[in-house]
């Protein structure tokens, strides 16, 4: 069914008339065939029956007085028709008489007495006859005629019925090769314009109408809707051209905005880690201005200008300070006035070198914090293969006063993780505002027991920095826009922190997600990033 659906229209038009004209000659041919075949046997009937009533005729006689001699005779003379078989002479009380057959080298075998009448069976034609003798039944006679004539008439008319079939078959090819022609040749040209348009996109084609009838009407509709299709596919090109030039001109203005922007939260993340750097060097600053008003109070609180008294006084009895030590009463007191006062010195001393000890120690903590920040703003923009857990611990550090100052418990849950190849810078940004953000939700929650808890995990190919608390937590309608640029719920928030952060995350392959149970409930700030080894990151 396929191979007819696939054929080209000349050849199903072809193959139609064929199909149907075979049908038409098949069926006529078969009606007769069959009318022939009806009126032979019915002829064949008529003249059996004629033979076999004066066949029987003939031996009735012969019956009446017992005679099967003459009987055989008298059926002998069936030898003259080729057609007939055998026959056979019934006495009225059914027992076989006489009998012929034309066939002397096979026996015969007798029927049965019938009632009168005929039957065809596969190749022979059985009729009985009865036999009287003056309107009395004497008996009954059985022919048997072959249908060799009807086979060789069958045979004659099956070659007469072929040689009209091939004939009239070869005649409608002839016709109809010719004739389709004035269906399938406009069809075929309507096809092949259809194609050229499809393949060339050229819908200023037209197909040639050939005729007025449903294929010029169809060539017609086609050539309108091609028409059709031309005006919008005109109008449809010039609006594309300008809405090309619509679209990048709305293209260059949002790189611009977008540029803009990027530099905004550029440098709003900037500002964020430059803040809590000033916010850690403040607190150490107060710490060493403490330092140095206690080396200060220790200073003017020292006894050393009585050491300086008791050194004038030794120096007015230096040549009579034996006596003076022995005799007079204030030199009697000198020694133990000298060691009270060096154990008061030395009381001193220890203050102030515990005092100068923590001064340099938040000195040299101040420098430590300004070259962390010179040496992430010097690698901004550059991968480097790093270990995130001592970014992270970088990144508390930073957070380190203000997370002190507040009171912040803080909690490292470290995996081994694989190094990375990154911007430590940007991920330097995004884990200094995180956990800004989050010492300010503590803060802001009025918990007595602020928490935040920072957690690095590995799985899958994929490195997650969280940064959890027990703040004040985000209501579900803010879980949409945190990341927007500009949002923030905060006072004196400017909005860069997380939206800059998600862009740098995006930026780097990996994601910034964040999850809260409601208000009150606390936050959990997800930064995922993908991570290269060594041996990848060196291919």
């Amino acid at each position: 069914m396929n191979f007819l659906i696939n054929l080209s229209i000349r050849r199903k038009q072809t193959l139609i008339m064929l199909l149907i004209s075979g049908v038409v000659l098949f069926l006529a041919c078969t009606a007769f065939v069959a009318y022939d075949t009806v009126n032979f046997r019915r002829g064949l009937v008529e003249r059996v029956s004629v033979l076999a009533d004066a066949i029987g005729n003939n031996c009735a006689a012969a019956i009446d007085f017992n005679d099967p001699k003459t009987a055989a005779d008298t059926l002998a003379a069936l030898r003259a028709d080729d057609n007939i078989v055998s026959a056979c002479v019934y006495s009225r009380d059914g027992k076989v008489f006489a009998i012929y057959h034309r066939d002397a080298v096979s026996p015969f075998v007798s029927t049965a007495m019938q009632p009168a009448g005929e039957e065809f069976t596969s190749h022979e034609l059985h009729m009985f006859r009865a036999i009287r003798q003056g309107g009395v039944l004497t008996g009954m006679i059985f022919v048997a005629s072959d249908l060799k004539d009807l086979s060789l008439r069958l045979m004659s008319y099956m070659v007469i019925v072929g040689i009209v079939f091939l004939t009239s078959l070869l005649v409608v090819l002839l016709l109809s090769s010719q004739l389709q022609r004035l269906v399938s040749d406009p069809i075929l040209h309507l096809a092949q314009v259809a194609r050229t348009v499809a393949e060339d996109k050229n819908y200023s084609l037209r197909a040639k109408k050939q005729s007025n009838d449903e294929i010029g009407q169809l060539a017609a509709g086609f050539n309108e809707m091609l028409m059709q299709i031309q005006t919008r596919d005109t109008a449809l090109q010039t609006a594309r051209d300008n809405l090309e030039k619509r679209v990048e001109d709305r293209t260059s203005e949002l790189e611009s905005t977008h540029r803009q922007l990027l530099e905004a939260s550029r440098l709003g993340g900037m500002a964020e880690i430059a803040t809590n750097v000033l916010h850690n060097v403040g607190n150490v600053l107060n710490s060493v201005n403490v330092s140095a008003s206690q080396v200060a109070d220790s200073l003017r609180k020292s006894k050393v200008a009585n050491l300086a008294k008791v050194v004038v006084l030794l120096q007015e009895h230096e040549h009579d300070l034996g006596t003076f030590i022995t005799s007079d009463s204030k030199g009697k007191r000198l020694p133990a006035y000298l060691a009270q006062l060096s154990e008061n010195l030395l009381t001193d001393q220890k203050t102030i070198i515990k005092e100068l000890d923590s001064l340099r120690g938040n000195i040299e903590h101040i420098r430590e914090i300004v070259a962390m920040q010179q040496n992430y703003a010097k690698v901004s923009g550059l991968k480097e293969i790093i270990n995130i857990n001592e970014l992270v611990e970088d990144g508390l550090h930073m957070n380190e006063g203000a997370l002190n100052r507040h009171h912040v418990e803080v909690i490292r849950e470290f995996e081994n993780v694989p190094p990375v190849n990154v911007e430590k810078h940007k991920i330097l940004q995004i884990l200094v505002n995180l956990m800004r953000n989050a010492k300010y939700a503590c803060q802001d929650s009025g918990r007595l027991d602020p928490r935040m808890t920072v957690r690095v995990t590995n799985g899958a190919g994929r490195i997650k920095i969280s940064v959890i608390d027990n703040g004040v937590g985000i209501p579900p309608e803010n879980m949409i826009r945190i990341f927007n640029h500009g949002f923030t719920t905060r006072k004196d928030g400017h909005g860069f922190g997380l939206h800059s952060g998600a862009l740098a995350a995006k930026e780097m392959g990996g994601s910034l997600t964040v999850h809260s149970d409601g208000v009150g409930r606390g936050a959990t700030f997800t930064l995922e990033l993908p991570y290269t080894t060594n041996e990848k990151s060196n291919a």
